[in-house]
């Protein structure tokens, strides 16, 4: 038998994605939908403005995305192993991806009976226990060694997306430093690649091993493109984001993917926070993502995306992403601006450069 989410779609979202959109998009009233203000998911909306590089003025077509992808993974040393392993992590994401959404299923069938909505239902308590069972599974069996838990402002859902549930468990995975140091070279693209798929993989288990104990939720792959998750890992008070526009945390700097999961209810404290407000003096400071971006995709002045944003104020971005993901594709991944990052060197300098900045308070 066929599934619901087996609707043949064109290239770009993924097919099941588009499948699991139509349908609920049919059913608004049952489902968490974008604000008006909500921004559009970044490579969509490159492709659907005539993805180009910047200077060339030729639109940038599956076929030369994919030979830039091929040419990326076979540079230096190594070619034949390169594209092996390229062989090898790609499936895996599109596994991910696909599961991801195929295990929302019974989901999608209660939502055409018109029976997905939950409605006057006392607020359930905080479950520490769960908390910490969650937090030692996850460390133990995916090396994930922090989580957050936060309510999910609408205007963080790209435009015309929609998730199922309005509370966010935020994961990250740390990237491996000695291979992001060897950006824009094939090294550092393989473990870009590498950790979008094993975190996908986790969030999916996590979801699975969360709905045996009787929790609701949705996993979102880290390559799914359904929310903005650098602020909503910052509203979640993981960490703080930094003038290149990724989260910046105290464990790995700028080297990690995050995903999260979706849940119907709030069973958890909120780890919201403000600690890592203090980023964006020192980003101001620093500047060194910006003199080295290739591409010359990250601005000195931030300007204003989204305002009023709950839990978070106003969005604000120094990357022009027009000129920031066609490089980002045709290196499958970059990491420039994560290679250069001060906070990406490990060795407690998170600590450190925060004290820079308070003793030039003082």
């Amino acid at each position: 038998m066929s599934s619901h989410l087996d609707t043949p779609q064109g290239p770009f979202p993924p097919k099941v994605e588009r499948a699991f959109l139509d349908i609920c998009r049919k059913y608004p009233e049952q489902v968490l939908t974008s604000n008006d203000s909500s921004m559009k998911e970044g490579f969509e909306y490159l492709f659907s403005v005539g993805l180009s590089f910047p200077g060339a003025g030729t639109k940038y077509s599956k076929r030369k995305m994919m030979k830039d992808r091929i040419s990326a993974f076979s540079q230096g040393k190594g070619k034949i192993s390169s594209l092996i392993s390229m062989m090898k992590i790609f499936p895996k994401i599109f596994i991910g991806l696909k599961r991801s959404y195929r295990d929302l299923e019974p989901y999608i069938q209660e939502i055409e009976n018109l029976s997905f909505k939950r409605t006057n239902l006392p607020p359930p308590s905080t479950n520490h226990e769960l908390w910490e069972e969650l937090n030692l599974y996850t460390a133990k069996k995916w090396d994930i060694t922090k989580i957050g838990f936060t309510e999910l402002p609408r205007e963080l859902i790209f435009k015309d997306k929609l998730v199922l549930f309005r509370y966010a468990l935020v994961f990250i995975q740390e990237m491996n430093k000695d291979k992001i140091d060897q950006a824009p070279l094939s090294a550092a693209g393989r473990e870009v690649m590498r950790v979008y798929a094993t975190l996908g993989q986790a969030v999916n288990e996590i979801a699975r091993w969360l709905r045996k104990k009787g929790i609701r939720c949705q996993s979102n792959h880290p390559l799914g493109g359904l929310v903005c998750t650098p602020p909503l890992a910052g509203k979640a008070g993981i960490g703080g984001q930094g003038m290149h526009g990724m989260l910046i945390t105290p464990e790995f700097g700028s080297r990690q993917r995050i995903a999260p999961i979706f849940i119907e209810e709030k069973i958890f404290d909120y780890t919201d926070n403000s600690d890592h407000i203090w980023i964006e003096e020192y980003c101001k400071t620093c500047g060194l993502c910006q003199k080295n971006c290739p591409a010359n995709a990250i601005q000195e002045i931030k300007r204003i995306t989204i305002n009023n944003v709950p839990g978070i104020g106003a969005m604000r971005t120094c990357i022009d992403r027009e000129k920031c993901f066609p490089y980002f594709l045709k290196t499958t991944g970059c990491s420039i601006c994560l290679k250069v990052c001060p906070f990406s060197k490990g060795n407690q300098t998170y600590d450190k450069l925060k004290d820079i900045i308070n003793k030039k308070k003082n």
